[in-house]
C-alpha cells in the first residue's frame, strides 16, 4: 500500500469535451491516491460544465476560452496540492493503472521532479505524433517544487508543454517518461470536422513552434 505524501490533484483542462470528458472522470474518480479532482472549463460553449458536474469533482469555469495554458495555468492557481498532475479531457481507453503509473513514481521517488506519459500500442496516428515529438504528451505530473520559475502558461496556448519541458531542461530536474499503453485520444478533425479540426491543429503546430523559437536549445 502506497502511504500517501501529501495532497495528490488531477487538473483536467476542458473545453467543447461533453462527448468525451465522462469517460475520463469515470477513470480518474476510481484512483485511490488522488485527493481531488478539478475541472477547469475553457469557456466551453456546450454541456462540458454540466456533465463534470455530474461527478464528485471540482468545476472552475473560466467565462472565456484563453487556451489550453490558460487553464493549465487557472487549475495550478486554484490548488495547495503537494503533487499536481494533468490529464486531457479527451482520452480513449484510460485506465486507474495508467494514473497511477505516473503519480507513483514521485511518491517512490523524492529525486524525482515530472513524469511524462507517452502513448504506446494505442492509435498510430497518436503513437506516431508522439514518437515525432515526445515533448507535446498533455499527461504529466510534478511537484510543487517544479512550479518555483516556471513561466506563467496562459500565453503559451497549445505550446504549454513544450513550455513545461523547457522549464525542466533548463533547471535540471529529473524527469521520468511512462509508456501508457493502449491510450490514444480522439483526434481534431474527429471533433470539429475535417476543415475546423485542421486549423485547430495547424494553431497548435503554430503555438508550438512560436514556444520552440522563443527559447531555442531547451528541448
Amino acid at each position: 500500500m502506497i502511504e500517501k505524501p501529501g495532497k495528490v490533484v488531477v487538473i483536467v483542462p476542458a473545453y467543447n469535451e461533453e462527448n468525451q470528458i465522462a469517460a475520463v472522470l469515470d477513470v480518474l474518480t476510481k484512483v485511490k491516491i488522488v485527493n481531488e479532482i478539478i475541472v477547469v472549463n475553457d469557456g466551453s460553449k456546450d454541456n462540458t460544465s454540466a456533465m463534470a458536474r455530474s461527478y464528485n469533482v471540482k468545476v472552475i469555469d473560466r467565462e472565456r476560452n484563453g487556451g489550453k495554458g490558460a487553464a493549465m495555468q487557472t487549475g495550478i492557481e486554484s490548488t495547495d496540492a503537494d503533487i499536481i498532475a494533468f490529464i486531457d479531457a479527451d482520452l480513449i481507453g484510460l485506465k486507474p493503472e495508467h494514473i497511477e503509473n505516473l503519480i507513483k513514481p514521485l511518491i517512490n521517488g523524492p529525486d524525482l521532479m515530472m513524469t511524462v506519459g507517452k502513448f504506446s500500442g494505442g492509435r498510430v496516428s497518436t503513437d506516431l505524433a508522439q514518437a515525432i515529438v515526445p515533448f507535446i504528451s498533455g499527461q504529466r505530473v510534478f511537484r510543487r517544487k517544479f512550479l518555483n520559475g516556471l513561466p506563467n502558461l496562459a500565453d503559451a496556448g497549445f505550446g504549454v508543454e513544450v513550455a513545461i519541458t523547457q522549464h525542466a531542461k533548463r533547471s535540471g530536474f529529473k524527469v521520468k517518461e511512462v509508456l501508457i499503453s493502449e491510450v490514444s485520444q480522439v483526434m481534431k478533425e474527429e471533433k470539429l470536422g475535417v476543415i475546423q479540426g485542421f486549423k485547430a491543429r495547424l494553431k497548435m503546430y503554430s503555438d508550438i513552434a512560436k514556444q520552440i523559437a522563443h527559447k531555442k536549445g531547451d528541448l
